[in-house]
């Protein structure tokens, strides 16, 4: 039963807490927030020790590994800090906020020999597993084009403020949802690289990170994909992956629709679970060393590359 700490606990650490308690080949042994109130009563609730500080995981329980939710400025550091100390990590998405710290987690995993990997969920939603079958199964023909809009507030009062610091986000819109496009992207058609060109901006508030964003993107397969964000008003979630013999629409994460040209019908996706629940076990077979899905830190690094792309070529 591996042992696992769970560092940060805003609303995606709250769902690791809950895979965890969902899953039999784990088991919860450590907290750790800043906020101590909260701390408190999570900590009771899973009746397992809290710490503010997440170094004390190390000396005070018997982790064998750490899931790590914290803002993305923090993330080599601890990281790092995990690895050194010979705990495996599983860090949620982005991987970090530059290529460059990515390196550094990537060697930190090696000199270790222990086991990296990036909270990037997209591939456990059912719609995107949909989507991945009818691309490998041929039936709309050869992919040529991917287009994505998501349209939400991103300014909402409740969003932590560090998610408004370039500095300590990495980014914006692109940064936090753009990992998820690509990701996606990456998963179905089984790529890793591209190519961007792009334009982002801020119009409606000082903050130093972008506001909307648009960027076209070119795979080493030939599939080009289109991506805008708007963070000003909520408007909706859609994608479409264009076929030579068809289409698939997407809308949100799961209801997915086909079209061979003669209208749109809705498709069935079968029912597969918690993303969350699922993630965790394929990260426990990836720490047991047994074949898993779970994205490593080379691909969160190719990630990264392109989200860096976006912001150098804008």
């Amino acid at each position: 039963m591996l042992q696992i700490a769970v560092v940060g606990t805003g609303s995606i650490g709250l769902s690791h807490l809950k895979a965890i308690e969902q899953s039999q080949n784990c088991e919860l042994c450590a907290i750790c927030d800043v906020n101590e109130e909260v701390l408190h009563k999570l900590s009771e609730e899973y009746h397992v020790p809290g710490f503010t500080d997440y170094k004390e995981i190390v000396t005070k329980t018997k982790a064998e590994a750490v899931i790590l939710n914290l803002p993305h400025f923090l993330h080599c550091e601890a990281t790092e800090f995990f690895l050194d100390n010979g705990l495996h990590v599983l860090i949620e998405k982005p991987m970090a906020n530059t290529v460059e710290e990515c390196d550094r987690m990537i060697a930190a995993a090696v000199r270790n020999n222990k086991k990296l990997a990036v909270g990037h969920v997209q591939r456990y939603f059912k719609g995107n597993r949909k989507v991945k079958e009818i691309y490998e199964s041929g039936e709309l023909g050869r992919l040529c084009m991917f287009t994505e809009f998501r349209s939400i507030d991103y300014f909402v009062p409740t969003r932590p403020k560090w998610f408004l610091d370039k500095k300590k986000a990495g980014g914006g819109i692109v940064m936090n949802y753009g990992a998820h496009a690509l990701d996606k992207l990456f998963y179905v058609m089984g790529c890793g690289s591209a190519t961007v060109e792009s334009a982002v901006g801020n119009i409606k508030n000082d903050a130093t990170i972008e506001g909307h964003a648009q960027f076209l993107a070119k795979f080493t397969n030939g599939v080009s994909a289109c991506i805008s964000f708007n963070g000003y008003i909520g408007t909706g979630y859609e994608s479409y992956y264009y076929f030579t013999d068809g289409a698939i629409r997407v809308l949100g994460t799961d209801e997915v629709w086909k079209n061979k040209g003669t209208g749109w019908e809705k498709v069935e996706c079968e029912d597969i679970g918690s993303g969350m629940l699922l993630q965790l076990e394929e990260f426990i077979k990836y720490v047991k060393g047994e074949p898993s899905e779970i994205v490593t830190g080379e691909y969160g690094r190719s990630v990264i590359a392109v989200i860096e792309g976006v912001y150098r070529e804008c």
